[in-house]
């Protein structure tokens, strides 16, 4: 290269030089700024949500936890108070997320709204990674915006069937072709006929909807046809012949081991009934009238409990009270199936039950293993006021828990422990208000249970699973903030047997006191909690009327009283002997509950609500 050459090029190469330092600087002060800004961002929403961040569509920029907390709680409350609204013609249904019963036990929640845990997951977008990850949060929320749903429980089947038990009068049923035979075993084929009928599929997205947006904007309904699968037309003589054949029997033999039922042709020929299946009519089971002969004629004779070994304390010695037992019942849908295939289409005389068989998870052993030498912890609540139902009810479910061993490492759940909640079981019912109806509903006083329960979970320094506190305060359960409620199949309260013994579950009733101990071996640990914070008392509000047509013109029932409405909370924490200490704090909230009458309609005057109060 020439000398000239070489000038030249060192000429061309100081400007790109130049540049490159310049943007090289200026790299370096936009790096600069963005972690000063990313610094001071951070800081400056320390104690709020980041820009960006929503709930259900709604920013919560700006806000501190507690201001979030205390907003979306009033919206809940609103809507709670409001209810979910149906309208059809001129009719409005308004169902209430709670529903109301003479006892608070039988009170449960249709829709639990979760706020706590998604205030949590909001606030800590941003906060819960390390330092590069939670600066991507902070950045995407402001750019893209992130949006939670609020997270809620529903009791999506017991609604659905609340819904459809009051829009029923409003519709007319299909009837699909079906058989009939006669006394005389002749067979006739019934037509097919049309219904009306509201798309509940369709009720239930928009239900879904309003829940979301916490919203009682009417949802309008209207009735569509109901066409039937089966037509009359479609069943051929094939079937027809194989009806007769079943009918050529007799007697139809329902067998379990050497137990037999016979079942004679003037029962089972109401068995008989049609499906539609990939297109084509078949003979199959009428499985309503199945169920109901199985029920009422061999369910109870097939069945026999399962019993865990129970145990109790007597003059500071365990002693067993009851031995252990494998039990079984019958399986009424693999039952169904079996009939299904043997009777309807193998056409066989002879069907055997099919049963459920189960274990005893607390087999009779060596009561020297159990390690159960000492008390762990009590719980006690006071029932007094209780009318003679609940008090009964108490006592049927404490009965139903004395004596239970919890393994070590096993979770407790009340719902599972307590088993069937019925007449059969030796409870006695409470009224619920269904609609402008009165219903009797089995579970009242288990919430004592409950409670009691709870309380003596946390004296003993167990970590609690799962608990919910009741809708509204309830004077059993004082001082509020340390209640449980259950209901089956939720809420339930459960607790985990972290200890390395088994534990005995005991109960004691001294007047109008209950009390739940724990008994096991001690591994030195130290349960503390502090006593019930209450505060935001808010009024119940006016009394809601709810026009009937059980009551006499005028005239008026209360089932139930107003209770104010508050928020509590205290401090659960366990030491245990290594040092390792465990921290909770358990909060309550409770609705403002106002009061609920019933009042008997008078047709001849205009209604005294302008609604159709449905509180649920």
């Amino acid at each position: 290269m020439s000398k000239q050459q070489k000038i030249n090029s060192e000429l061309l190469a100081q400007p790109y030089l130049k540049w490159l330092l310049v943007i090289i600087a200026i790299f370096l002060i936009v790096f600069l700024l963005i972690v000063i800004f990313a610094l001071n961002y951070d800081r400056l929403y320390r104690y709020q949500f980041f820009p960006g961040v929503k709930i259900n569509g709604q920013s919560l920029k700006g806000q501190s936890h507690l201001q979030a907390m205390e907003n979306w709680q009033q919206k809940i409350d609103d809507f709670v108070k409001n209810g979910l609204k149906y309208k059809f013609n001129d009719q409005t249904i308004t169902i209430f997320p709670t529903l109301p019963a003479t006892d608070p036990d039988v009170s449960y929640q249709l829709i639990n709204f979760n706020l706590t845990e998604t205030i949590d997951r909001a606030y800590l977008l941003g906060r819960a990674g390390d330092r590069l990850s939670n600066f991507q949060e902070q950045w995407q929320a402001l750019l893209f915006s992130r949006n939670l749903s609020l997270d809620f429980d529903f009791h999506r089947t017991e609604f659905l069937a609340i819904l459809k038990s009051n829009l029923d009068k409003y519709t007319t049923q299909k009837r699909e072709a079906h058989p009939r035979v006669s006394e005389d075993y002749q067979i006739d084929i019934l037509p097919e006929s049309t219904g009306t009928n509201f798309d509940y599929d369709k009720i239930m997205v928009a239900t879904l909807a309003r829940i979301y947006q916490l919203s009682s904007q009417p949802i309008e309904l209207q009735l569509i046809q109901d066409k039937p699968e089966i037509k009359k037309s479609e069943v051929g003589e094939d079937i027809i012949k194989e009806m007769e054949e079943r009918l050529a029997s007799s007697t139809l033999t329902l067998v379990y081991e050497k137990n037999k039922w016979p079942v004679y042709k003037n029962t089972f020929k109401d068995w008989l009934a049609f499906k539609k299946e990939e297109g084509q009519v078949k003979l199959a089971l009428n499985q309503t009238a199945v169920v109901k002969y199985l029920e009422e004629n061999i369910k109870d004779k097939v069945y026999r409990p399962t019993l865990d070994a129970k145990f109790e304390i007597t003059d500071g010695r365990v002693e067993e009270f009851q031995a252990s037992q494998d039990g079984w019942e019958l399986d009424l849908e693999g039952t169904l199936a079996k009939l299904q295939q043997d009777f309807i289409i193998d056409a066989q005389a002879e069907v055997e039950l099919t049963v459920k068989k189960s274990k005893a998870k607390i087999s009779t052993g060596s009561l020297n293993d159990l390690g159960i030498v000492e008390l762990l912890g009590s719980g006690h609540s006071n029932f007094q006021g209780s009318p003679q139902n609940r008090r009964h009810n108490i006592r049927i479910g404490a009965d139903s828990l004395n004596g239970v061993l919890i393994k070590p490492g096993e979770t407790f759940s009340l719902i599972e422990a307590l088993g069937d909640i019925n007449k059969a079981a030796g409870y006695l019912p409470e009224l619920v208000i269904k609609g402008d109806k009165t219903i009797p509903e089995y579970g009242g006083g288990l919430c004592q249970i409950g409670t009691t329960v709870f309380r003596a979970a946390l004296a003993t320094g167990l970590p609690i699973d799962e608990r919910r506190n009741h809708s509204y305060r309830v004077s059993y359960y004082e001082p509020a903030g340390k209640d449980a409620t259950i209901y089956d199949p939720w809420p339930d309260f459960k607790f985990s047997n972290d200890t390395q013994r088994h534990i005995l579950i005991q109960y004691r009733i001294q007047g109008d006191d209950i009390y739940f101990d724990f008994w096991g071996t001690s591994d030195g640990r130290v349960a503390e909690q502090t006593d019930s914070v209450i505060y935001n008392i808010k009024s119940p509000g006016g009394t809601i009327y709810i026009e009937t047509e059980d009551l006499a013109p005028g005239e008026k029932r209360c089932t139930e009283s107003a209770h104010a409405g508050a928020d509590a909370y205290f401090d659960y924490k366990v030491t245990y002997p290594d040092g390792e200490i465990m921290e909770e704090r358990f909060t309550s909230h409770y609705i403002p509950w106002p009061a609920k009458c019933l009042i008997g309609k008078d047709p001849s005057k205009a209604a005294t609500s302008t609604e159709e109060v449905i509180l649920e």
